[in-house]
């Protein structure tokens, strides 16, 4: 959390003074960062962010508030996205620290994970330095959007990691349980569901690492990193439920394993993009 995930936009458009001030120190796991884009009434819609940056002298004024701001609660700066003032479709992303005058960290909503992983960001006649403008003005939703992107695919070993951990879990508690007799894994019912698992896991796995290998290439990958997202959102939250419904009550009880796997899986078919986010994003990607 703050680290790889957010820096991308840096290493790509930063001058070299904000490299060494802001990407270097969060590579040595000395700062942290995070990245808003989101506002109350401009989710999936950004271009209804009203957040605005208001250029004056050798500084940028900006005011507004931003919503689930990914590991803001810890951390000492944030990639802001905001609307450039006067205009309708200038926007520009700026380096911001959070100790700065004018802006204030708020604790946002605790997801159904239960982990406090957001945090809302407002500003309030929050006065930066103009060498702090990340890219060239009007190039923020370019940088925005094209983090969330490659976001998208960064999350997904995470997915499919915490389903092949529910996986592993259901194929133990069908070993050790017994019932009529026999453990629950030598009834055909669970061995199809064992298999179902296990092919989502390994086709979400396959797809993943054939769009990384893409990405490493330097090649486009941004219809195959909602393709990536979707499906493995998607496939992992099957798997999740699957295992659930293996492990019976005991995988609905508020603590066990299992169940802060489902809960924490099915927040990633809303987090970081819907799954109606990206089937758009990818028809548009490719008619």
């Amino acid at each position: 959390m703050g680290g790889p995930l957010r820096v991308g936009a840096i290493v790509k458009y930063a001058t070299e003074e904000q490299r060494e001030r802001y990407l270097m120190p969060v590579v040595r796991g000395e700062r942290a960062c995070c990245f808003s884009i989101t506002e109350e009434d401009a989710g999936s819609d950004v271009r209804r962010m009203t957040t605005t940056a208001t250029p004056d002298g050798d500084t940028y004024v900006l005011n507004g508030k931003k919503v689930f701001s990914s590991a803001a609660p810890f951390a000492d700066f944030a990639i802001v996205v905001a609307r450039m003032a006067g205009t309708e479709e200038a926007y520009s992303a700026f380096l911001v620290d959070l100790d700065t005058p004018g802006c204030t960290v708020l604790d946002g909503e605790v997801p159904m994970s239960g982990q406090q992983m957001e945090g809302d960001l407002v500003f309030e006649d929050c006065r930066i330095p103009a060498a702090n403008l990340l890219g060239e003005i009007g190039q923020g939703l370019r940088i925005g959007i094209g983090r969330i992107t490659l976001n998208r695919l960064l999350h997904c070993p995470s997915l499919i990691g915490a389903a092949r951990r529910a996986w592993d879990l259901s194929v133990q508690y069908a070993m050790n349980r017994v019932v009529f007799g026999q453990p629950l894994l030598a009834h055909q019912a669970i061995h199809h569901k064992i298999a179902e698992m296990a092919t989502e896991i390994y086709a979400a796995r396959a797809m993943v690492m054939t769009t990384a290998a893409k990405a490493d290439r330097g090649d486009n990958v941004s219809v195959e990193a909602n393709m990536c997202k979707l499906f493995t959102s998607e496939a992992s939250f099957r798997v999740a439920d699957q295992a659930v419904q293996i492990h019976g009550k005991a995988g609905l009880t508020r603590g066990h394993e299992v169940e802060q796997i489902f809960r924490s899986l099915r927040m990633f078919r809303i987090v970081t993009g819907t799954t109606e986010i990206h089937k758009n994003a990818i028809a548009k990607g490719l008619i």
